[in-house]
């Protein structure tokens, strides 16, 4: 589950007192509406401006964190940290502890949101992903009693709404069912084949979806059909709003793409 991530829907906030706090600082012109799951409005109003360098995400970790420390119930402000500290755990930070540490903190925060509001998507998929992060952090034997727990996440994200994130929760939980063994665990083929025509048909046009299904084809050996996976993806155009996950996605496919190529190579 190593490439789950991505960030596009972390910087999403629709209390406007978590507006209001943030606007001087991020610098914001004008004014903008969104609601929870109107992910593109809040990026292009430059309100994730920060996250693209270490210093501004850890000032929007900050103060987040402030605002937690007035209001610890806030469903916004504790579903935001947990992605932040995804984001960070896996974009900045580099050694393993470190990162097995905000990536546990990722998934405690999401779970307070959850408990908070047990209808709110974001919490759901960022608990699902910090699950992930934190399992492939403490070793095989807790991605695997995990699996089920992340499945349980994604199912939930999908089943309020599916159209939630560029279909990444489909291409996360096809990622469980493909990978995931069978019998012991919930591993399922078929299933997998299902959630990835999904993710496709709501992830089009997002290069992340695509990288994580070219993982899937890559290690069921399906050579061609990650092939095509990673042609899609390598012609979208750059997204400067998502610099660091554009350049880490990109850098992650032109790698596949090396992989898969040997392996044509040889038939």
């Amino acid at each position: 589950m190593a490439d789950i991530l991505i960030f596009k829907s972390m910087m999403f906030i629709n209390r406007a007192k978590i507006v209001f706090v943030l606007v001087s600082m991020l610098l914001i012109m004008g004014s903008i509406s969104y609601t929870e799951d109107d992910i593109d409005d809040l990026l292009s109003s430059g309100l994730a401006d920060k996250r693209q360098t270490e210093q501004g995400l850890n000032e929007l970790l900050n103060e987040l964190k402030g605002m937690l420390q007035t209001d610890s119930g806030d469903y916004d402000a504790l579903w935001m940290y947990a992605a932040l500290n995804y984001f960070y755990g896996d974009f900045y930070a580099t050694e393993h502890n470190t990162k097995k540490r905000y990536f546990t903190i990722c998934k405690d925060y999401a779970d307070k949101a959850v408990r908070i509001k047990r209808t709110g998507v974001a919490a759901h998929y960022w608990l699902g992903v910090g699950m992930a992060k934190w399992a492939e952090y403490n070793g095989i034997i807790y991605s695997l009693f995990s699996a089920d727990d992340i499945l349980k996440e994604m199912t939930i994200v999908i089943t309020l709404n599916p159209n939630f994130f560029k279909g990444m929760p489909w291409a996360i939980r096809a990622t469980v069912y493909a990978l995931a063994p069978g019998g012991i665990s919930v591993g399922d083929r078929d299933k997998a084949r299902t959630d990835i025509t999904k993710a496709l048909f709501y992830g089009y046009d997002y290069r992340q979806t695509y990288q994580l299904i070219a993982d899937i084809y890559i290690a069921w050996g399906e050579w061609e059909n990650a092939k095509k996976m990673i042609d899609v993806a390598l012609t979208f155009p750059f997204n400067s709003l998502m610099e660091v996950e554009e350049r880490d996605c990109i850098r992650k496919l032109n790698e596949q793409r090396q992989k898969v190529a040997k392996e044509l190579a040889k038939r």
